[in-house]
């Protein structure tokens, strides 16, 4: 059987941490992330989903630790893809790089 698999994005923890506040599992929290365990944990997730998926890599940016999310990125199906509009103001300027990374990649933006 010749089937395509699925293609997943991911975002490398390099600049994840909690910075503020903008759903309840952030709350309460006082120490900063473990950036060293983020990384081995990301890793081991992206070692797991490679087996069953390809893994798709979008570039981390300074400023904006909540990209290392990329289910939120938005909606796809097949070659179409609808980028996320971010209710918080901390994320929205995540959006810019999630709709280059759809255009870059071939996904038609609606």
């Amino acid at each position: 059987m010749n089937y395509k698999r699925n293609k997943i994005l991911m975002c490398p923890p390099d600049f994840f941490s909690v910075e503020y506040i903008i759903n309840p599992w952030m709350a309460g929290l006082t120490d900063p992330p473990n950036k060293e365990k983020a990384h081995q944990q990301w890793r081991q997730l992206r070692d797991t989903i490679a087996r069953y998926a390809d893994i798709v890599i979008i570039e981390p940016q300074p400023e904006l630790p909540d990209m290392v999310f990329t289910a939120n990125a938005g909606v796809v199906s097949k070659n179409k893809a609808i980028a996320s509009h971010f209710m918080p103001h901390e994320r929205r300027p995540e959006a810019t790089h999630f709709k280059s990374w759809f255009k870059d990649n071939g996904y038609d933006l609606l």
